[in-house]
């Protein structure tokens, strides 16, 4: 033990640049002095006065080169303590101590920086490769107008960026928000497809656009915020939810999931999506305000139109029709049909114009009386009503307006006048996509529709009135001009009457004594009547 323990101190492993300087100094220096000075002395040369002078001058030349050896080793041992420890202290990984031998430490140091240069390296290539895709993304907000593809490129760019396999983007759906709909979706299969709804309420995803902040979970099944076991659509326990905020809301979120390394979701991935979703949140809103100004100026127009049409020529049906046209620019409707208010029974609702297809079977000569359906709720709350599911129906006017006619869908909206319900507007079947957009707009057309339908009242209302005077004029002539022949007055005055009121049957009776007396009857046997 003690053998070993000498030969580990002799030798030159694990010793300093100056004990090995020393032992070289020794090998090269002393060895060959004493060698000299033996031979020196075995063949008596030193009477010679030359020989102690060149002694004299190869003992200063050698201790001159070690001093010069010595002052290099200095400065190679003062790199190598100075790299050290400056890698020790800024570097990650690297040496805590520094090395008996300065030669070793300096290669660990080149080696811990070359390992730090290789990992800046990537992580450099890594940030170049997100600047190249936010450059793809934001050049691509320049050139789409489409919502659609926007979100799917952005969803594929946000799973390059985080290495991961599984995400979607889910849109609240307006004006409620009350669910989110699936607007792009990468790697969930048949679980997720484009389209499905996400009840609200019940999703994750509620806490980004609740806290306006990412959720980032790194195992749901230990997140105390959560605890529950780990859904199959996330396909791992850890996920990310991205808010996709606009300046003055969040508008959906985006969630990652499944990892190609199989490691959770860190903070830097949170980071590196952020200004990623902030530049497709911010082109999405743009174009969502760029559609609303086009559909709002197509409205504008429309109303523009209809507003000609009111005051043109076209009278009942035929403005109806025209009106109905105008307004599939703005509703892709199948089906849209006007009800009135029946003026001798106010529970009751009559088709006045409709405008659909062959497959409707509807009549005008159809009624309905709708307390406690779906019209009396519209009625009541005075405002329009969206059926999304006419299957739900159960009331049996609602199952025979809708079902019976083959309409899955309907938005009720009311006439209204000056505060009064003169009737209601019922377009069917409008294309699913544009349902929540056409709930809107269906209150602004139903105004126009309002003043049109009530033009026609005040109009029938006006020739009905015109023609109650013109009758009472000629009977009033009939009677300035009459031959007192009582009989011929009262039956031309009860034939005005008719034309007038617009019936069927009718008779005249005076008071004779304290009876009633059937005179002049028409449409009526007489002889019945006496």
């Amino acid at each position: 033990m003690n053998t070993q323990k000498l030969f580990h101190n002799i030798t030159l492993e694990n010793k300093g640049l100056y004990y090995k300087l020393t032992v070289v100094f020794g090998l090269f220096f002393f060895v060959p002095v004493f060698g000299f000075l033996y031979f020196a002395v075995k063949y008596d040369i030193l009477h010679d006065p030359d020989i102690p002078i060149f002694f004299i001058a190869l003992l200063t030349m050698s201790f001159s080169g070690f001093f010069i050896l010595r002052k290099i080793f200095d400065v190679i041992i003062s790199m190598s303590r100075n790299a050290s420890g400056a890698i020790a202290v800024d570097l990650k990984g690297a040496p805590a101590t520094i090395a008996a031998d300065e030669l070793q430490g300096l290669v660990t140091s080149f080696q811990a920086l070359q390992q730090e240069l290789q990992t800046s390296f990537r992580s450099l290539e890594k940030k170049t490769s997100e600047i190249f895709t936010l450059k793809e993304l934001s050049e691509l907000c320049y050139i789409t107008f489409n919502t659609e593809d926007l979100l799917s490129i952005t969803l594929e760019r946000a799973l390059k960026l985080t290495n991961a396999d599984t995400g979607s983007v889910l849109i609240l759906e307006k004006p409620k928000g009350n669910t989110f709909i699936v607007e792009a979706t990468i790697g969930q299969g048949e679980q997720v497809k484009k389209g499905d709804r996400v009840d609200y309420a019940k999703s994750i995803a509620k806490y980004a656009v609740i806290n306006k902040s990412p959720l980032l979970v790194e195992d749901i099944e230990t997140d105390i915020r959560f605890g529950r076991q780990s859904r199959t659509q996330f396909a791992t326990k850890s996920f990310i939810c991205m808010p996709l905020k606009t300046i003055s809301d969040v508008i959906g979120v985006l969630t990652i999931s499944k990892k190609k390394s199989h490691l959770p979701f860190t903070q830097a991935d949170v980071d590196v999506l952020t200004p990623l979703l902030g530049n497709a949140a911010f082109t999405y809103d743009n174009l969502y305000l760029l559609k609303e100004n086009k559909e709002s100026f197509r409205l504008l127009k429309s109303m523009e139109n209809i507003s000609k049409t009111l005051n043109s020529s076209l009278r009942g049906s035929e403005l109806f029709q025209s009106i109905f046209r105008e307004m599939r620019d703005n509703i892709p409707y199948e089906s849209a049909i006007i009800l009135g208010i029946d003026k001798d029974s106010h529970d009751r609702l009559f088709i006045v114009d409709f405008l659909t297809s062959p497959s409707a079977e509807i009549n005008r000569d159809n009624s309905y009386v709708f307390k406690g359906s779906l019209f009396d709720k519209v009625f009541q709350q005075q405002s329009s009503l969206l059926i999304e599911d006419t299957n739900q129906l159960s009331h049996p006017v609602d199952r025979e307006f809708f079902i019976n006619h083959g309409f899955y869908n309907a938005i009720i909206t009311p006439l209204t006048v000056e505060d009064r319900i003169v009737g209601l507007l019922v377009f069917c079947n409008v294309i699913p996509d544009a349902v929540s957009s056409a709930h809107k707009r269906s209150n602004t057309l139903a105004s126009t529709l309002a003043l049109a339908l009530e033009r026609e009242r005040l109009l029938f209302s006006m020739a009905k009135r015109h023609q109650e005077l013109e009758t009472i004029r000629q009977v009033g002539g009939a009677l300035s001009t009459s031959t007192f022949d009582m009989e011929k007055v009262l039956t031309y005055t009860m034939d005005m009457i008719r034309v007038a009121m617009n019936v069927e049957a009718g008779a005249l009776m005076l008071l004779s004594g304290n009876e009633l007396k059937y005179e002049v009857a028409f449409n009526l046997d007489m002889k019945l009547l006496s």
